[in-house]
């Protein structure tokens, strides 16, 4: 049963002020009513901040009507343009392509290979994989809608050529297949059939509705019921349609998918019709005549002429407007939300807003937002037994976005989820909800909460340091489209608790902000990690190719890794030549999911003169950061340490570090590229590469970096509201490198 609790999300998440963002609702009851909150610590415990969302006045309380909506989920292509052609006086009409299904039983729908059927007119044409595995022809008449069904066993993951001619007058139809083995142990003679078939009646071909490849012809946009996908799952390989008329031959389309791979259009190489792929599926991906000579794309002849379609893609929800919000020409940079009530349900929908782009003033700190971020893990899905790849997980921890989430298969999946035909993700969307991004979420895994509901907690910080005007509020986004020149505004840069998703663009920006003298605090762990790609035509929209390391719950096949965004190399920085430690001191290096523990401050930190101002109001403690909100401590889930091989500045200092405090239990695991043959001492206790560093280091412009190396240090940061030794070591850096920027 589909859930009718209250959802919904902002477009665009991230405005100006003065801007006018639609807000879009599902709501199954009559009315709700909307109000609009600066978010700050929404996260409840005893040992928390308290919640500190502060109601935007100008912004009046608003009453709506509600109407439930769905999104069409399942990625395919549309073709408009082709009913200029005349189907009625057509003699023969022929489809051709190649295909590999990945999921040709299970999908638990029917799966549409391509069609213009228009089932209440009883006109057009559709070829389905239906769920014995089989392939099924439909086509109009006279008398309703009449189907053949196609002796041969579709396999999974053989690549099969198909031809199909119907002359639609007398009913005969025959099927060309041809498969290709799938490996040395097949027969290559056994896969190369010819049916003939004559149908009841005379087929009706010619349909008003728009040719559909890898899906049906329904329109695109939200129902207020569910939408069952009719998505193909697995690749195709080119689509052609000719024709027959007297003798004559006609090409009314010749698809070649190897063209314009970075955009979302299809085309062939000679002919005037094209058309576009909705929902976003996978390009850059082998075809049916790859043969590993070549495994990147952008300098290929041959063998990336496929476009991998799944029925859970989601690029853009697509729902209706419900209001638009109408910002305040003077509302401040930040984190905010509109709060929405029908009675029996709410939700926050988070969006952001960019600071002023011409102020005469500007602050001389920005904390930067990690929306890569939030986009990689929207919706995941790890917690869900159902699907190949998950953590086990506790029932007593899912909370109530979690319930929604499981009851709303329409909101996506996230880059860390496997698609339903087992194949990774490449996209994700920020146009949908995303439901572990709200300001009360509690992550499964960790019993607390995690990036955006955590890094909240950076703003209250922020906000009691330096005052509601003394910092800016940025994202990855705007970093990744604006570059450097954004950045050099600031004098000083403020990570959040996770900024796993870096573009080449703000890699390249961060390096010039330092090497122009800026400071910067990375106040997170895992950092800089996963090469992304972001296009500013389509700013809702990152690609991620996860390749053969890193810590990833899949990876994707050969041939797949470059992105076809960009055409760059997926995978790691670090495999890319650029290690977050050359620009930060510190690199990712284990996870865990037990218990954390605190930093042990070195001899060297305390005698160093500089160092010794960050360490003031620490009175005696050795050990600091040994509790937190989430996982007990402040060194605990991903983890970052300093290492000089990896590109480690080598003026850098150690400040404290984990080992120092006990080390990490072996609930701690170190990442798979830290490891070489053979794989032994890779646990938190027989590891010294396991460990959380917090390094400190000047660089050459008098600017300087203060690295924490742990996504939990937020979570210790917060502690007590911010009375700790965590949340003074860290204002004692903030306020340093202000008053080293004045000097």
């Amino acid at each position: 049963m589909a859930s009718s609790d209250i959802v919904g999300y902002v477009d665009p998440l991230i405005s100006y002020s003065g801007d006018k963002p639609a807000v879009k609702v599902s709501c199954s009851r009559k009315h709700f009513t909307s109000k609009v909150f600066r978010l700050g610590a929404g996260y409840e415990h005893p040992n928390a901040p308290p919640v500190s969302h502060q109601l935007v006045h100008e912004i009046p309380e608003q009453t709506h009507g509600g109407v439930p909506q769905f999104t069409r989920i399942g990625s395919f292509a549309r073709v408009s343009s082709w009913h200029d052609i005349d189907l009625d006086t057509v003699d023969e009409i022929s489809f051709s392509f190649a295909f590999q299904a990945t999921l040709p039983s299970g999908a638990g729908h029917k799966q549409v290979l391509f069609s213009s059927m228009d089932f209440e007119r009883g006109t057009g044409f559709e070829c389905t994989l239906d769920e014995d595995s089989k392939l099924f022809f439909r086509t109009g008449s006279p008398k309703g809608v009449q189907q053949i069904k196609f002796p041969p066993v579709i396999a999974r993951h053989r690549w099969y050529d198909l031809r199909l001619v119907v002359k639609p007058c007398s009913g005969i139809m025959t099927l060309n297949l041809s498969g290709t083995p799938r490996d040395i142990g097949e027969d290559l003679w056994r896969y190369d059939n010819r049916f003939d078939f004559k149908l009841i009646r005379p087929a009706c071909i010619a349909s008003t509705k728009p040719l559909t490849i890898a899906g049906d012809s329904r329109d695109i946009g939200p129902s207020a019921q569910p939408i069952t996908s009719s998505t193909f799952n697995g690749k195709l390989d080119g689509f052609k349609i000719q024709t027959q008329s007297k003798g004559k031959i006609h090409t009314v389309l010749d698809f070649d998918f190897s063209l314009d791979i970075p955009t979302d259009i299809i085309r062939g190489k000679s002919h005037d019709i094209h058309g576009i792929t909705i929902n976003g599926p996978s390009r850059a991906v082998t075809g049916h005549d790859w043969d590993a000579s070549q495994t990147d794309w952008t300098k290929a002849s041959y063998g990336y002429g496929a476009i991998h379609f799944h029925d859970d893609d989601l690029d853009d929800a697509g729902w209706n407007t419900s209001f638009e919000l109408e910002l305040p020409k003077n509302l401040r940079s930040g984190c905010y939300a509109v709060f929405v009530d029908d009675g029996e349900s709410t939700d926050f929908i988070p969006f952001f807003v960019k600071p002023d782009p011409v102020a005469k003033k500007v602050p001389p700190v920005a904390l930067i937002i990690p929306t890569f971020t939030y986009a990689a893990y929207a919706n995941e899905h790890l917690h869900d037994e159902r699907r190949a790849v998950h953590f086990p997980g506790d029932s007593s921890k899912m909370d109530k976005y979690f319930r929604t989430l499981m009851k709303r298969p329409d909101l996506g999946i996230s880059l860390y989820d496997s698609h339903n035909d087992g194949s990774g993700t490449c996209f994700s969307t920020i146009k949908r909800p995303i439901l572990n991004m709200r300001p009360d979420y509690s992550m499964w895994l960790f019993d607390g909460p995690r990036e955006f509901p955590a890094d909240l907690w950076f703003v209250d910080f922020l906000d009691r340091e330096l005052g509601a005007e003394g910092y800016d509020v940025i994202t990855d986004h705007q970093i990744s489209e604006h570059g450097a020149p954004l950045l050099m505004q600031y004098k000083v840069l403020m990570s959040c608790s996770h900024p796993e998703y870096p573009t080449f663009n703000m890699l390249n920006s961060y390096s010039r902000f330092l090497q122009s003298g800026g400071h910067f605090m990375y106040l997170g762990g895992n950092g800089y990690y996963w090469v992304t790609s972001h296009d500013s035509t389509r700013p809702h929209r990152i690609e991620v190719r996860r390749a053969e390391a890193g810590c990833r719950t899949f990876s994707l096949p050969p041939g797949s890794h470059h992105h076809s965004l960009t055409g760059e190399l997926g995978g790691l920085w670090r495999s890319r030549g650029r290690p977050p430690n050359r620009l930060f001191g510190i690199g990712s290096c284990a996870m865990g999911v037990g218990k954390g523990t605190g930093y042990g401050i070195t001899e060297e930190a305390r005698s160093h003169p500089r160092l010794s101002k960050f360490l003031q109001g620490l009175k005696s403690d050795s050990i600091i950061g040994d509790f937190g909100l989430v996982q007990g401590a402040a060194s605990g889930d991903e983890i970052d340490r300093l290492d000089y091989e990896l590109g480690t500045p080598h003026n850098a200092i150690l400040v404290a570090t984990s080992k120092l405090a006990g080390g990490h239990s072996n609930e701690y695991h170190l990442f798979n590229e830290e490891t070489l043959f053979p794989m032994v001492n890779t646990t938190g206790t027989t590891s010294d590469k396991i460990r959380s560093d917090i390094v400190f280091f000047e660089t050459a412009k008098k600017g300087a970096v203060f690295s924490v190396g742990s996504i939990n240090w937020v979570g210790a940061l917060a502690w007590n509201t911010f009375n700790n030794n965590v949340a003074r070591l860290t204002a004692n850096v903030l306020h340093d490198f202000i008053r080293e920027n004045k000097c």
